[in-house]
């Protein structure tokens, strides 16, 4: 997974290969190739006051012999994982920061992991875009 804020100026694009060349080496020509799927909105409450916050998630597909190689010192390393264990880990909660389980949850959705037959579905489905998105 990668992900960086938005800076002011760049576009959403050009962002997504930035980020994705610091955080795991990814070549641009290989980030450009990164399909936007939808956006994750929500509201946290921290000590300062209410943080509002959108994610804009993108899928990636990696050639199977792609090894992450971190760039920048941001990020420790890389493992990779049946998804499965994603789900696991997300259900646990504490191994991912918050707004990863967001992203990690909305794939798991978009991609038939989790389903109408899974508990708390529908919350699930409207939770994702619970935050002001403007």
């Amino acid at each position: 997974m990668v992900a960086g804020g938005q800076p002011q100026g760049l576009s959403c694009a050009a962002n997504i290969a930035k980020e994705c060349w610091e955080e795991a080496g990814v070549p641009a020509e290989l980030a450009r190739t990164a399909v936007p799927v939808g956006a994750v909105s929500y509201a946290a409450r921290q000590a300062a006051g209410v943080k509002r916050d959108v994610l804009f998630c993108y899928d990636l597909e990696l050639p199977l012999d792609f090894v992450p190689q971190p760039q920048d010192d941001e990020v420790e390393g890389f493992e990779r994982w049946p998804l499965e264990r994603v789900a696991e880990e997300v259900a646990g909660g504490e191994r991912f920061k918050d707004n990863c389980n967001l992203v990690i949850i909305d794939f798991l959705l978009r991609h038939g992991y989790l389903g109408p037959d899974t508990p708390g579905y529908l919350e699930l489905l409207t939770g994702l875009r619970s935050g002001d998105c403007s």
